[in-house]
């Protein structure tokens, strides 16, 4: 979810309504204790009915705990949550994101400095393990250092986002611990959702909420409308361009609509359509055309 749960994302999201909390895009802690400008940048606040949560990633402890200590004091996210999950390769390499979940004494120093630095909510995110399944070791531990709350992403690091997330091990994550579990992965459609919820304490919806912006509404009990697209892809192309350069626009309307068009009838061709498009207002007349407000 890297560059997609940004500040467009989050404002729609808040706006639309239905989300317990929200989860910004990970943040880099070297970068952050170091105040990159592109980092602050980043994590610039904005007003918001729902709670936001800023995640961290890393490996070095100190690094971490500075950076939360930087949450803490100058920011007003309700909360930190510490990315041990992400299986992208150029993370992993560093330690960080599931890399630490070959690390079990430098995972359990990075929650325990963070915890130490902070008394925001403190929530950690992991995967069942690197290429074997280790997370009742993991998520233990993850208790056993502070954490407030534990989500699983219900696949390993090696699988990726392939194969079907294996929630039948929801049962036995949760009986070992005294913490919430948050349970994550495949989580497309209201039913689905629904199901789900009935097994942990709250579940993470991610791509999902790309491929249907109005999934947590309905987990509410809202319906959505046909006209609420219309109205939704209109503000996303108006935060795009308030939010970002014209040189970025484009991409990221490409990046967002290659979920939204996952869950409508005839996305092979709307996909091609807009990834054919050459400028931002050619792609933005495409999907007004598309979504109606009527």
């Amino acid at each position: 979810m890297a560059g997609l749960t940004d500040r467009v994302l989050r404002q729609l999201m808040d706006e639309i309504g239905g989300c317990g909390a929200m989860v910004s895009e990970m943040i880099a802690a070297e970068g952050l204790r170091r105040r990159n400008r592109r980092t602050m940048e980043m994590i610039a606040g904005f007003p918001t009915q729902t709670p936001q949560f800023i995640q961290l990633f890393g490996a070095n402890p100190e690094a971490l705990a500075e950076a939360a200590a930087i949450v803490s004091s100058e920011t007003a996210y309700a909360g930190i949550d510490l990315n041990m999950g992400c299986p992208v390769p150029k993370v992993v390499r560093t330690g960080a994101g599931s890399g630490l979940l070959q690390d079990l004494p430098r995972l359990a120093a990075v929650v325990a400095a963070v915890r130490r630095s902070t008394a925001l909510p403190l929530t950690v995110k992991v995967r069942l393990g690197f290429s074997k399944v280790n997370v009742l070791e993991t998520t233990r531990i993850i208790e056993q250092e502070g954490a407030d709350a534990v989500a699983v992403h219900l696949r390993l690091k090696s699988d990726g986002y392939a194969g079907s997330a294996r929630w039948e091990l929801v049962g036995a994550i949760r009986a070992n611990l005294r913490i919430p579990l948050l349970g994550n992965g495949d989580i497309m459609t209201l039913a689905f959702a629904l199901e789900k919820m009935r097994t942990v304490d709250g579940v993470l919806i991610g791509r999902g909420a790309l491929a249907n912006p109005f999934l947590f509404r309905e987990i509410t009990g809202q319906d959505t409308l046909e006209s609420d697209w219309g109205g939704y892809v209109r503000r996303l192309a108006v935060l795009i361009a308030e939010h970002y350069p014209e040189r970025k626009r484009l991409g990221k309307l490409k990046a967002f609509t290659r979920f939204l068009v996952l869950s409508r009838p005839g996305s092979r061709s709307w996909k091609r359509r807009i990834f054919l498009s050459q400028d931002f207002q050619e792609a933005r007349g495409f999907l007004e055309e598309t979504f109606p407000c009527r």
